[in-house]
């Protein structure tokens, strides 16, 4: 019993994404992702704890790509001004 192997079902989107956006969002208790291809999004939420095993493995993944295939380089993108930031809320 003990080598009994289990199997797990996954319903797998057969559909192909090219993640185009990311936005990222948190509080206290969640961290919200949501994932943005064309005009398709895909919403996730994760605990804090799986936040940073997912930002763990992926750094893993990366830094294994790089070693393979070369330094990837990215930055964030920064975020437009629009004008209009100090009007928003209720201060004055």
């Amino acid at each position: 019993m003990e080598n009994e192997k289990k199997e797990i079902k996954i319903n797998l989107d057969p559909v192909l994404y090219a993640l185009s956006n990311l936005n990222i969002s948190f509080n206290e208790e969640l961290f919200d992702l949501l994932m943005i291809s064309g005009n398709q999004a895909r919403r996730f939420r994760l605990s804090p704890k799986h936040a940073k095993r997912a930002y763990l493995l992926l750094e893993k993944s990366i830094t294994e790509y790089e070693k393979k295939f070369g330094e990837i380089k990215a930055d964030l993108p920064q975020r437009q001004e629009t004008g209009h930031e100090d009007k928003i809320g209720f201060g004055k």
